[in-house]
């Protein structure tokens, strides 16, 4: 899909009405939607207080999906509606449906697939590995966090290289929720990933009957332990590049 533009002061703006925000209408409009159902399996995507579904930045192609969440007072162009602690916006990819595949299954070799040429090539937004470079990754339950520097262009401008996502089942699809933070209004890595954290146990509750259990609040990205070497792969082992071309749209 063609990149989204977006004015980061206008859309980023944080609490506090400052700045663009005087600019916004004080009178009654159309409230923002929270939330918005994608696919034809009805995926909800939906975000933390403050945070709105910007519609001319959402594609529902029925059999795959791409919501943009953003600053609801800005997307509502009304300064009356809540705003985001943080000044972020959120991303969800929702893949196509597999259900004899899972991403549950295929956690144990998260880190070393994405840690790979292979991986970090799929990571990439112009299919360059030399793009990416993995910060940090671990999982929780059903649930794999992953904070990332991607140096190549992607669908939102303004953004800064660096970003935390994570991966769950949702059905038969897999979401990928991603906290991006502009250029200009950089945000720091336990504040990126709490955002996550939020956003992930939202999507999960408005999906309560077909995604992961929710996740818990985590120590600071310094602060969580390495996991484990990998083990060898077994002949069992669900190792399917398919498969993690499915979680990256590919």
């Amino acid at each position: 899909m063609a990149r989204i533009a977006l004015v980061s002061t206008l859309l980023l703006t944080a609490c506090g009405g400052a700045g663009p925000l005087r600019g916004l209408r004080p009178d009654p409009g159309p409230p923002p939607a929270r939330e918005v159902a994608v696919t034809t399996d009805q995926v909800i995507i939906t975000g933390p207080q403050g945070f709105c579904v910007d519609p001319s930045s959402t594609n529902d192609r029925g059999a795959t999906a791409f919501v943009l969440l953003g600053n609801c007072a800005v997307i509502a162009n009304r300064r009356s509606e809540a705003q985001p602690e943080v000044p972020a916006v959120l991303t969800a990819s929702v893949s196509q449906p597999d259900p004899p595949q899972s991403l549950r299954e295929t956690i144990p070799e998260l880190d070393r697939f994405f840690q790979s040429e292979e991986g970090r090539e799929l990571l990439s937004r112009n299919g360059d590995a030399g793009t990416v470079e993995i910060l940090d990754s671990f999982h929780q339950g059903d649930i794999y966090f992953l904070r990332a520097r991607d140096s190549s262009a992607g669908e939102v401008e303004d953004v800064s290289a660096e970003y935390w996502r994570s991966y769950l089942d949702v059905g038969n699809r897999i979401a990928t929720l991603t906290v991006l933070e502009t250029i200009e209004t950089p945000i720091e890595s336990e504040a990126a990933l709490a955002t996550l954290q939020d956003y992930t146990n939202a999507v999960i509750d408005a999906n309560s009957m077909a995604v992961a259990d929710p996740v818990e609040a985590l120590p600071a990205a310094a602060e969580v332990a390495e996991p484990p070497a990998p083990q060898q792969r077994g002949a069992g082992t669900l190792w399917n590049v398919g498969l993690f071309r499915r979680i990256m749209g590919r």
